[in-house]
């Protein structure tokens, strides 16, 4: 085993690569998986885990991951040695960020978030069963947001009440970004013109990732809970969501709809960054499409942090859907969306120039002749 002291704050991942010896951090973040590391006496799987300067970190470099042989006879004695032949305990769903108040993991589709029957097996009571496998400490555990079961994105899991109250209560004042997969094309990297049920207006902007000839990948810098408004925009545009609706193209057996970026502010204003990656589900149907080019008379930016970086500084960026101002409930998500008045920027106005008539000069009478 190795060791080191964390020298500069940042993911256990960059701190391996930095310090640990490891050249590539594909190399750093295998160990971490493999159970290879441990944080403080504790072993963690999770490459994002926030370091800070101080902590112990160590490591086995030459520590390889047991794989059971499918060709192992029935009489061979290891076979049934559970010591030798487990795999590293893993999260039943991907993890994208942890530390010591939240978790961060991937829902997919298909699975309720949560349920009130105990009865029901739902992504939430899977992720508690194992973080309280983990560790002592974790033993007051919340869910704080719920996706409906045909979308997949970021779920949310508070490791104390302080962090569940918090989230829970300013969770529309933290900016999303999903990915919308839809039949049909759009004008690259643009805005989407949208309307609230009172007849507000609001812009907002979009992506084009990817396009084949028949469906379209768009990166949406607007909240999950806004679908519903954005769908009569698409639906202008000659688009629609696949999978969302019973007349709705279904090639995925799902919704085209995953939740990919959260900007999280702590009660005490520590900003992190929590980005999951596209799903695999939405990259096999648009395996072999381009990037279109971007419009010249927009060129709208969707830009969210590194998918680990975790804990960062994070620049605010204005942005059209940030005049929505919506009230929420401790247990429900997803209440009307009003609107702040938009004040359009002043329109300077165009002056032509008119040429004044050039006055003509009086000719001199001719002179009479004798």
């Amino acid at each position: 085993m190795e060791g080191f002291e964390v020298r500069h704050p940042g993911t256990l991942v960059d701190a391996l690569t930095m310090q640990g010896g490891y050249t590539t951090r594909t190399r750093a973040r295998k160990a971490i998986k493999n159970g290879a590391v441990k944080l403080e006496g504790n072993v963690v799987r999770i490459p994002s885990t926030v370091v800070e300067p101080g902590m112990n970190v160590t490591h086995d470099r030459g520590r390889k991951t047991v794989i059971k042989n499918p060709g192992q006879s029935m009489r061979d004695p290891g076979r049934f040695n559970t010591r030798t032949t487990r795999a590293p305990s893993k999260p039943p769903f991907d993890v994208v960020y942890e530390d010591k108040d939240f978790l961060a993991y991937i829902k997919p589709s298909g699975w309720v978030t949560a349920s009130p029957n105990p009865k029901v097996t739902t992504s939430y009571s899977r992720m508690k069963r194992w973080l309280e496998q983990q560790g002592s400490g974790n033993r007051d555990l919340h869910f704080v947001n719920k996706l409906r079961k045909d979308v997949s994105g970021i779920c949310l899991i508070a490791k104390n009440k302080l962090w569940r109250e918090h989230l829970q209560e300013n969770w529309y004042d933290f900016r999303q970004g999903i990915y919308i997969l839809v039949e049909g094309h759009l004008p690259p990297d643009d805005e989407l013109e949208c309307s609230e049920e009172n007849g507000d207006r609001v812009q907002v902007q979009y992506r084009t990732m990817r396009a084949t000839q028949k469906h379209t990948l768009l990166k949406v810098d607007a909240p999950i809970e806004a679908i519903q408004l954005i769908m009569p925009s698409l639906r202008r545009e000659s688009c629609i969501i696949i999978g969302k609706g019973n007349t709705a193209p279904d090639p995925l057996s799902r919704e085209g709809v995953h939740m990919f970026a959260l900007e999280v502010t702590g009660p005490k204003g520590r900003e992190i960054m929590v980005k999951s990656r596209v799903p695999r589900e939405f990259l096999g149907l648009m395996k072999g499409g381009e990037t279109p080019k971007p419009n010249k008379r927009r060129n709208a930016e969707v830009k969210f942090g590194k998918s680990d970086r975790g804990d960062r500084p994070l620049v605010r960026r204005p942005r059209s859907t940030d005049n929505w101002d919506v009230k929420t409930t401790e247990n429900s998500v997803g209440k009307k969306l009003t609107e702040k008045p938009v004040v359009k920027p002043f329109e300077k106005k165009i002056v032509t120039k008119v040429e004044k008539p050039v006055a003509k000069k009086a000719e001199k009478p001719a002179a009479k002749k004798d």
